[in-house]
């Protein structure tokens, strides 16, 4: 996996792409692997999110602030 650090809006589509292929997988997993398949889309959502606010800010001209990774806990 390739993650582009200069364009946020092609990384958004990919990490949906991956979000919404763990989704196909689990529908047809059991269990826990089910559930698993789920938070792992759930995060692929998260990175999407980030993305699309860091291809934003640079849109509008703002310095990109890497925050770190964040606990959803």
């Amino acid at each position: 996996m390739e993650i582009d650090t200069e364009d946020e809006d092609t990384n958004a589509q990919r990490f949906r792409a991956f979000a919404a292929q763990c989704r196909r997988l689990a529908r047809n997993a059991s269990g826990t692997d089910r559930a698993v398949l789920i938070e792992i889309a759930e995060a692929w959502i998260v990175c999407a999110e980030q993305a699309e606010r860091e291809a934003k800010r640079r849109r509008n001209g703002r310095p990109v602030i890497d925050s770190g990774p964040r606990d959803r806990a």
